[in-house]
């Protein structure tokens, strides 16, 4: 299927701005401007997207074949989104933080606001930062459970799109916002399935599980050749694929606590990608997308930096909050800080950074519900010990 895209057309009022200019968001903001859409593309540092500006648009391989036309390129947050409709977030999970902190002061009522992907607990986290900057308007803030594309960087002004996924799962936070979070989503050329809430969403994090453990262990590998192999099919072998597994397994029981439904990793390749196959091994070889997948060139790289400490750390730290052992994720996450020298689990999400600190898992149901911190009522058992009385004598 190729498309080609005349410059200025646009088909739908919606304006859309795309915050992060990496293989993700150039990807999305070509894909939403070939489906006649006016996108902004934002980008920390203009010198990154220096040539795109000046072209004025992306040049397009792959599934597709066009020009992209982009009317505004910029590294001015304030103008990115100024009148936008929809603000979609395409950054490495960490710097949500610092975006959060920069679009409060522009951000106007109504606005929406999707992650994609939050990773874990990403709407939480952001949620968390605006009530800290005593951001009070009204806007619909939720969080996409995967990207909804395959598409890498190949020159300084071309992308290359090699699959758009079959469906991607989202939630507002709070769930109550679902329908009208949706209604406004759903004019984009993707296809969205609603999930519960951001707890379904953020313990489906798929990339926590896919991306650090094969990086790790190839880290030797890595450093002496730089790259140069496929991540996918040759960093995920039977062993390292097992390993993936139980971490999976761990992942599953700690969502279980919190969620009515969740998928496996391997349930999730065969919806999204068709994959065939019993093992991860056999799905991921299955896989036509990830032909094309690269590896990292050096361990300063997302699959770990960003899926360790917003991806594995708060599962960890989740099913701690719910009781359920994950020693196959605490293990990667510790080779992690060993290999780094760094302490991901001090700098990495936790309850606290979530706003879910000292609340149960029903206590967390009824939070990313409707919004509110549950009341806490005082049990007997304290009352009791409060005045050194037994039970029977309240």
């Amino acid at each position: 299927m190729s498309w080609s895209a005349l410059e200025n057309y646009t088909v739908d009022s919606v304006r859309v701005a795309v915050l992060g200019a990496g293989h993700a968001g150039r990807g999305l903001a070509s894909y939403l401007s070939m489906h006649g859409f006016d996108v902004s593309l934002y980008n920390r540092t203009i010198a990154n997207v220096e040539r795109i500006s000046k072209r004025g648009g992306i040049k397009v391989q792959g599934l597709f074949e066009a020009f992209a036309y982009l009317p505004l390129v910029t590294d001015d947050i304030a103008k990115a989104i100024e009148d936008r409709d929809i603000l979609i977030i395409i950054v490495p999970a960490q710097a949500h933080t610092f975006l959060a902190e920069s679009m409060v002061p522009h951000l106007k009522s109504e606005q929406t606001i999707l992650l994609m992907p939050g990773r874990t607990g990403g709407a939480l986290e952001f949620a968390r930062i605006l009530r800290s900057l005593s951001y009070t308007d009204e806007i619909l803030l939720g969080e996409a459970q995967t990207f909804s594309f395959v598409s890498r960087i190949t020159g300084t002004d071309s992308v290359l799109i090699s699959k758009v996924k079959n469906s991607t799962k989202v939630s507002a936070f709070p769930a109550s916002h679902n329908r009208r979070f949706m209604r406004s989503i759903r004019r984009l050329p993707i296809t969205f399935n609603m999930a519960n809430d951001v707890m379904e969403t953020s313990l489906d994090n798929v990339g926590a599980m896919l991306h650090p453990t094969p990086t790790i262990l190839c880290a030797g590998l890595l450093e002496s050749k730089e790259g140069g192999y496929n991540h996918y099919y040759d960093a995920i072998s039977e062993s390292v694929g097992r390993l993936i597994e139980r971490m999976d397994a761990e992942r599953i029981s700690v969502s279980h606590e919190f969620v009515s439904q969740s998928l496996s990793l391997l349930e999730w390749l065969r919806s999204t990608y068709d994959a065939e196959g019993t093992t991860l091994r056999e799905c991921i070889r299955s896989i036509d997308a990830y032909d094309d997948v690269g590896s990292p060139s050096s361990l300063d790289h997302r699959y770990v930096l960003e899926d360790v400490p917003t991806g594995l750390v708060p599962i960890s730290y989740l099913g701690r909050l719910a009781g359920v052992e994950t020693p196959a994720i605490d293990t990667v996450v510790n080779m992690a800080c060993q290999l780094y020298n760094h302490d991901f689990w001090s700098s990495g999400r936790n309850l606290r950074s979530l706003g879910l600190e000292g609340l149960n898992p029903s206590e967390v149901g009824e939070f990313v519900r409707n919004g509110a911190m549950p009341e806490k009522y005082t049990e007997l058992h304290e009352i009791s010990d409060a005045f050194g009385l037994k039970v029977d004598e309240i």
